[in-house]
């Protein structure tokens, strides 16, 4: 049930939905639909956005061949899949951009994406994430493993690392 939970949580981090946006929906001094869209295009968003359905696409499969073996695993992934999934989140997102950045920030933003330098950033940055995400998750492994070592050196952890059995709380867990 938590995997469900956190891949609805996921799917709604990314922003799935149905909202459609439009030049009115942008507030007072935001950023015209138009020049958002070009900025999404420059930035490659759209290509990131379906490589990360993509992957969610296949943990899903694997969550639902789990937990829903009467369903074959594209009847829930294909929400994902469908051609007019990615047009949905880019219109879900654009009054995002659209309130957080004006029309001179995104024109700046496109003027930058048009250099070289931004057009390294472009490529670089996946990559740049990808290690990023590989360092997070190393480092993160190595204080958990700090931390359980504290636990069991101050005996709240056995050397196995599970929890001592206390006789006084197994002995009242069954009354």
């Amino acid at each position: 049930m938590h995997r469900w939970i956190a891949a609805g949580a996921l799917l709604l981090t990314l922003g799935i939905g149905t909202g459609t946006a439009t030049a009115a929906d942008a507030p007072q001094g935001g950023a015209s639909a138009a020049s958002v869209r070009e900025l999404l295009a420059a930035t490659h968003v759209t290509a990131m956005m379906q490589q990360a359905m993509q992957q969610m696409v296949q943990q899903l499969d694997v969550m639902v061949k789990q937990r829903l073996p009467c369903l074959s695993p594209s009847a829930v992934s294909s929400a994902l899949t469908a051609p007019q999934a990615t047009q949905q989140l880019i219109d879900l997102i654009m009054p995002i951009y659209q309130h957080n950045f004006t029309e001179q920030d995104v024109q700046g933003l496109l003027a930058f994406y048009r250099t070289p330098l931004g057009q390294k950033l472009l490529k670089v940055q996946p990559v740049i994430m990808r290690e990023s995400m590989l360092a997070g998750e190393q480092w993160g492994r190595q204080r958990v493993e700090q931390r359980i070592g504290q636990l069991k050196s101050e005996g709240k952890l056995t050397a196995q690392g599970s929890c001592p059995v206390a006789p006084a709380a197994s002995a009242s867990a069954g009354h």
